[in-house]
């Protein structure tokens, strides 16, 4: 019985985390377009924080109740997630066209930053100083944005206006549409909050209750649950024909995952490195970068057999985990 509370308490608070979502970024909607032309880059940085929102709100929750092992889970499961599920499905729907411009300004950070958030945890730790680092270096990604920003021509800005514009209306569930302004805000605002509450207290009550490895939980349903609603909406975007949309979504949400949600987590409370992590966990987020990174690189396409390969891997690493968790 109590097991069925646990999994209806779950899934009550993921369906909260993406309705908070989706009222969340619409009334972020009107902001984006009094941004206009000259903030389309703005409007990326905006895009990548609404995704990794849900995901930022269960660590820092997951941390502040003395899990941090269960917040480097979610973190990192996220971007495992991401990769497979986000890009891995939607390639499998349509095959996706990515853009050089998106490859150089996100592709390389996106496979530099997991060499480097593995390279610092072979001291055994994430500090808290560490973790003011990685949150500061999202500053550098954002200069870097804003300069490739300025090599656009005006019409390419309108187009990138528009396709944020599209991003933030698809991130969410559909029903229950209210009309942008600030109620729908802190509305969504609330809902977000208390779904993440919701939703961290059960990833901490089954790793109890049942005994469950932390980072197993993390990995799984802790980096899956806040991100269905990002997925199914990067998987409406590719039927769409907007393909660049999913890629663009995983590399921005990756790489603000890893430099702000870890950075605050580890500055919340220091994150400690096992060897298993070291000997698998990081290995393989840095295999799954690695492979997107190569799959955009080569054709400026993820082909459908690419983003089966990708989904494959996501689903041999929880595969991997969980054998691992019961040796």
């Amino acid at each position: 019985m109590e097991g069925l509370i646990s999994l209806f308490l779950i899934a009550g608070s993921i369906l909260a985390i993406g309705k908070g979502s989706d009222w969340l970024t619409d009334s972020l909607i009107p902001i984006a377009r009094k941004l206009g032309v000259s903030g389309s880059s703005v409007g990326l940085i905006l895009v990548s924080a609404a995704v990794s929102l849900p995901e930022i709100l269960v660590a820092i929750y997951a941390s502040l109740s003395g899990y941090p092992t269960i917040s480097l889970g979610v973190v990192l499961g996220s971007i495992i997630c991401n990769i497979g599920l986000m890009t891995g499905l939607s390639a499998l729907a349509k095959p996706l066209k990515v853009s050089l411009t998106t490859i150089l300004r996100d592709g390389v950070f996106s496979i530099v930053v997991p060499i480097l958030v593995f390279a610092v945890s072979t001291g055994g730790q994430i500090t808290r100083l560490e973790g003011l680092a990685f949150f500061l270096l999202f500053i550098p990604y954002t200069i870097n944005v804003l300069l490739y920003e300025k090599q656009r021509t005006t019409a390419q800005k309108s187009a990138h206006v528009e396709e944020v514009l599209i991003e933030l209306d698809l991130i969410g569930f559909d029903f229950g549409k209210l009309k942008p302004g600030w109620f729908t805000f802190g509305l969504g605002l609330l809902f977000l909050l208390g779904g993440a509450q919701v939703f961290s207290g059960q990833l901490i009550h089954l790793a109890q209750q049942f005994r469950i490895n932390e980072l197993l939980i993390g990995l799984t349903l802790g980096a899956l649950g806040p991100s269905i609603p990002n997925i199914v909406a990067a998987y409406k975007a590719t039927k769409k024909g907007m393909g660049e949309i999913a890629v663009s979504e995983t590399l921005g949400s990756n790489i603000f995952t890893m430099l702000v949600t870890l950075g605050i987590s580890a500055m919340l409370a220091p994150i400690i490195i096992s060897d298993e992590w070291l000997n698998f966990d990081l290995p393989a987020l840095i295999l799954m970068s690695f492979l997107l990174f190569i799959f955009i690189l080569t054709k400026h396409t993820i082909s459908k057999r690419e983003g089966f390969i990708l989904l494959s891997g996501y689903i041999a690493i929880v595969v991997i985990q969980i054998v691992r968790s019961f040796l």
